[in-house]
Formats: structure tokens, C-alpha cells, sequence
């Protein structure tokens, strides 16, 4: 341990869950490169059974300690693993902006609480007096988070209008992908289950129905048997909770046949280099979703709702289009498009990887890390 003192990421899964948490790993390994010979590098995992690779072979030290806020034991347990570790910045992923907890932890030894906020969906921006007190609230000494980090400006934005957090505290660290040239011969395995002579409109997520899925249903019955477009198939990769449901109500609404649930894929963005368009219609994301970026990268011409937590990495009508939300008809035509009209398609497919390339890059994404960290940390320290 160095005299400095350490840092503390806390994961709030067990180490093998995956999903989008590849990410957050990596700015954990950001951070403990950052602040290498200065601060040595904690993540406690809940639950410790394997290993992330790229976490197993970083500088980051990992350690099996639920660090939960749910009761008042748990808040003195984490306060002597403060003391014990001598923690002196602490990293944690959607949690408060502000906690009286937060105030407890300095008492420990804490210098600086950074909280990184990932939570998707729309919030009500406070009016009056309640918006008054929020913002005294989150001016208080002590129990403020020094800095509170927004996965994309949309985050950023909600911090300062629903959480009343100042301006000068609040940062975007804009979601990004890691992108490679590497281009892969051959289909992916699952493209040859699917009929041939049809074109893939896909749509990569979670099966839940905050996801929008059956929506995405009754647009895909809507293209079949309103506007004649049979030469379709909908592909909807992911597991969840709500898949079975999917399943039932592609039965029910008779398009059973141009639906597509093989579960969660690998490898899906070699899938994605044999779909046509990508359709993301979630009922709220964190500006966009990670696998809009994949769709764009991977020159998918993406369909999203006006919803701004989810269209927020798209232009309409250069590199996707955006539709009234809610609107099955409007979201249909925005498909129709793209299965019609092949040069447009490929037009704004391009478009859309010049856009992730310019804007998205996980390098990007890594710099702006490092530079809000060193400027929060230096402040506090």
C-alpha cells in the first residue's frame, strides 16, 4: 500500500456478471493506471467467482467486500474497511449525489467521493420550492459528492436539472466503444438459421419490456400486414425476464414467422455486419444505449424514438431516423425506408460509423476519464 494512501472502486455485481459492466471495468483500470505509484487500486466485488481477464491481469487489486449503504451496520462495517485499506477516494457507480452517509465516510478518511451515474430513463425536474431545497441539499458540506460523473451529456444535464447539482461538479464521460478494423470472413452462425433473401432488421438488448420490445412487435405487424413488406425478419438478441412474453405476443399479433429469439449471442457484432437496420426502441436509455453505438459502428442505419435518453448519438436523416415516440406507424415508415431504398440505407450506414469514430471511441471516452479524475482529485487532495 503506498503512503498516499488507496482508492476504492465499488462493483455492484459479483464479478462474473457481464452485460455492459465491460465498461465500468475499464475505467477502474483507467483509474488505477492513472494514479499508479500514487494510490494503490481497490475494486470490491459483493461476490468474487471468476475473474474478468482484463481485471486479472491489471495493476487493480481485487477484493471480495459487499459495500452496501442498506443499513446503518453496513455504513460502520464500510467505515473501518475506510480505515483499514486507508481509502482515500472513493468511485461509486449509480449511487446518491448526495447522502448523509457521504459524511460518515470522511470521518473515516475519505478525501474525495466521485459518483458515476449510469442509470437510464427520463426524470421530473423539480419546480419551486422543491427544487429550492434540493439545491441547499446538495450544496451542504460534507454530505455532497465532490464530483458526479454522467455517462453521456444527457446524464450530465439531469444531474444539474433533476439532482440540483452545481454545474462546476458535474462532468460528462460520454459512453464509448472499443473499435477495430478487423473485418471477419465469414458469417456469423446464426445468420445461416435465418431465411435467406430477407432482409435483418435487429435490435440487441435485455429482454425486458422497459426495453420496448413490444412495441418493436407491433411495428414488425404493422410493416407485414399493413404495408405488404414480407421480406423482413426481426431479430431480437438477448436474455431477460420478459423473453417467453416476447415470444407469446409474436404469436399473437401472427408474425410468429418473421420473428427471430435465439437468446443472448456472442460474438454479436459480427452479427451485426450481415443485418440491415437496427431498431432501439426503449423506453429510456442514458442518451443512448452501448449497442446503438455497436449498430453504428458496424454501418447499421439506427431507428429510435425522440425519446432523449435513447436518440441522443443519432441524427435524423443522416446517419438513422427518429420517430414520434410511440408512434407505430411513424416508426414503420422509418424502417420502410431502409428496407426500400438500398442506396439511402447504405448512405447513412456509413454515416453512422463516421459518427461513433468522430465522437464515441472508448479513447475518448478513456481521456475524458483521466483528465476529470486528475482535475477532482487534485482539488481534494
Amino acid at each position: 500500500m503506498t503512503t498516499q494512501g488507496s482508492i476504492l472502486c465499488v462493483a455492484n455485481y459479483p464479478s462474473d456478471v457481464g452485460y455492459a459492466w465491460w465498461l465500468m471495468e475499464s475505467y477502474w483500470i483507467k483509474i488505477s493506471e492513472t494514479f499508479t505509484g500514487r494510490y494503490q487500486t481497490f475494486v470490491a466485488y459483493p461476490q468474487i467467482n471468476t475473474l474478468p481477464v482484463n481485471i486479472a491481469e491489471s495493476q487493480l487489486t481485487p477484493i471480495e467486500y459487499a459495500f452496501s449503504q442498506n443499513s446503518i451496520k453496513q455504513v460502520l462495517n464500510n467505515m473501518s474497511f475506510i480505515r483499514r485499506h486507508n481509502i482515500k477516494v472513493l468511485y461509486l457507480s449509480d449511487h446518491s449525489s448526495v447522502s448523509l452517509v457521504y459524511a460518515m465516510y470522511r470521518m473515516a478518511g475519505v478525501e474525495t467521493i466521485i459518483v458515476h451515474d449510469h442509470t437510464p430513463g427520463l426524470r421530473t425536474e423539480p419546480r419551486g420550492v422543491k427544487k429550492w431545497l434540493k439545491t441547499i441539499w446538495a450544496r451542504l458540506p460534507f454530505i455532497h459528492a465532490d464530483a458526479a460523473f454522467g455517462a453521456t451529456e444527457f446524464v450530465r444535464q439531469r444531474l444539474v436539472n433533476v439532482s440540483c447539482m452545481p454545474k462546476s461538479r458535474c462532468y460528462a464521460i460520454q459512453n464509448g466503444i472499443e473499435f477495430s478494423e478487423h473485418n471477419e470472413k465469414h458469417n456469423h452462425p446464426l445468420v445461416e438459421q435465418l431465411p435467406k433473401d430477407k432482409k435483418i432488421i435487429v435490435t440487441a438488448s435485455r429482454a425486458n419490456k422497459y426495453k420496448g420490445i413490444q412495441f418493436a412487435l407491433d411495428v414488425i405487424a404493422y410493416l407485414v400486414h399493413q404495408k405488404g413488406i414480407t421480406d423482413l425478419v426481426y431479430l431480437f438478441c438477448g436474455d431477460g425476464p420478459d423473453l417467453e412474453e416476447f415470444k407469446r405476443y409474436a404469436t399473437k399479433l401472427k408474425i410468429e414467422p418473421y420473428c427471430y429469439f435465439p437468446g443472448r449471442v456472442d460474438q454479436i457484432q459480427q452479427l451485426f455486419k450481415s443485418c440491415h437496420v437496427a431498431f432501439q426502441p426503449s423506453s429510456g436509455e442514458v442518451g443512448y444505449s452501448l449497442s446503438i453505438l455497436e449498430y453504428m459502428v458496424n454501418k447499421l442505419p439506427v431507428i429510435v424514438p425522440d425519446n432523449p435518453s435513447v436518440c441522443g448519438a443519432t441524427a435524423h436523416g443522416t446517419n438513422g431516423q427518429v420517430y414520434n415516440d410511440k408512434s407505430i406507424q411513424g416508426a414503420a415508415d422509418s424502417i420502410a425506408l431502409y428496407l426500400t431504398n438500398e442506396h439511402t440505407r447504405k448512405q447513412h450506414g456509413d454515416e453512422a460509423k463516421q459518427s461513433v469514430l468522430a465522437n464515441y471511441t472508448l479513447t475518448s471516452t478513456h481521456q475524458a476519464l483521466k483528465n476529470a479524475l486528475i482535475t477532482v482529485v487534485n482539488k481534494n487532495n
